[in-house]
């Protein structure tokens, strides 16, 4: 039976609750699926909300090799709205950012088993049991799930008919290509979803899209079928993928993504979920890596401070709730094709409303509630 709090995954929301605990005089055991650095779906974009974390838990995007990013552009067909970003802003992979956190958090005294796959969660009164792939039972009386976008087979997130399929491809650009985003992140709007490229570390470009999966299925069903159909509604967008060299031999996928997603209180005591486990702000507000970080940092203040995981969970509703509507909202709007060209004329009319959305959706600045903690009770 441990104390200390178990970690399952080892991504920005367990990496960043493991450096809060390590901090504070704790040894909590990270238990991640993956054996090294590995490319994610989403989460390249860096706010200023983001960035303010990862600094507080001592890691530095810009000494990573981030890009910087100021400014955000909305392309619809031939229509281009575009603003200057009301915060400074990065672009960098995840791979390069879940090691660089997950290294610190065993300097801070984590105990991360990577490789190991949990099979099975259980919970008994003031125990949880977790079955990996090893010979050995691991039982603690806490568990922070933070699994991302991964369920457990015991533990699912509800999922409904509307969830989106997520994908990413990392491209190397010719030379000169990478001059056409400049320092902006790119949102392009087609029919049942929207496409995001930006540019990040080693002179590399990231395309992600969110598409419905009726609409993915509509165009195509296939990687290579949607850009396609994405390049047939926009000049700009296949103009700039025409000098592109993909990186990876296929592209990273999720599908059943659940954005909007929020917990509920019916977790039993002892369960804090973290990352997508605990909330799945939509894509294209940028602020997903930013609620990870959070709800790490605050779920392990929250256990540190003697609470519980409805405590935590309160707390992060919250702060995240009028953050997530919002969001929703947008998300419903670019998503939808009736909407997407009065959504762009509006935003080049008005550019300050893409200032506003981008400002809205970022989480407020994080104040440690453990901040000036020595050392374990």
């Amino acid at each position: 039976m441990r104390r200390d709090p178990l970690i399952l995954g080892g991504g920005p929301a367990g990496a960043a609750a493991a450096i809060t605990l390590g901090r504070a005089g704790y040894r909590p055991v990270v238990v991640e699926r993956l054996a090294g650095p590995a490319d994610k779906v989403c989460g390249d974009f860096l706010g200023i909300d983001t960035v303010q974390r990862i600094r507080a838990l001592g890691v530095d995007p810009v000494a990573l090799g981030a890009e910087p990013i100021g400014r955000v552009r909305l392309v619809h067909g031939e229509r281009t709205a575009e603003a200057t970003l009301p915060f400074p802003a990065f672009g960098l992979s995840r791979r390069t950012l879940d090691d660089a956190l997950l290294n610190r958090a065993g300097q801070a005294g984590a105990i991360v088993r990577a490789g190991e796959t949990v099979r099975r969660l259980t919970g008994a009164p003031n125990a949880w049991h977790v079955q990996t792939g090893g010979p050995v039972e691991l039982i603690a009386e806490t568990v922070f799930l933070a699994t991302g976008k991964h369920d457990l087979r015991d533990r699912p997130r509800p999922h409904s008919a509307h969830d989106a399929v997520g994908m990413k491809m990392y491209y190397a650009a010719a030379p000169g290509q990478a001059a056409r985003l400049d320092d902006a992140i790119e949102l392009t709007l087609f029919p049942g979803g929207y496409a995001g490229l930006q540019r990040i570390e080693n002179g590399r470009i990231a395309l992600c899209v969110a598409v419905q999966q009726r609409a993915f299925q509509g165009h195509g069903g296939s990687w290579e079928t949607l850009l396609a159909a994405i390049g047939r509604d926009g000049g700009r967008f296949s103009a700039i993928m025409a000098g592109l060299r993909p990186l990876l031999a296929r592209p990273l996928a999720v599908a059943g993504v659940p954005y909007g997603y929020l917990a509920k209180p019916v977790s039993p005591a002892g369960l804090f979920r973290l990352g997508d486990q605990a909330a799945v702000i939509p894509s294209l507000t940028g602020d997903g890596m930013a609620i990870a970080l959070h709800s790490g940092m605050l779920a392990a203040d929250t256990w540190l401070a003697g609470g519980g995981s409805e405590a935590y969970r309160r707390s992060l509703t919250q702060t995240l709730g009028s953050r997530m509507r919002l969001a929703g909202m947008l998300h419903r709007v670019c998503m939808n094709g009736a909407a997407q060209s009065t959504a762009t004329r509006a935003a080049a009319w008005f550019p300050a409303l893409l200032r506003q959305a981008a400002c809205h959706t970022r989480l407020p600045p994080y104040a440690a509630a453990g901040a000036n903690r020595v050392g374990a009770p």
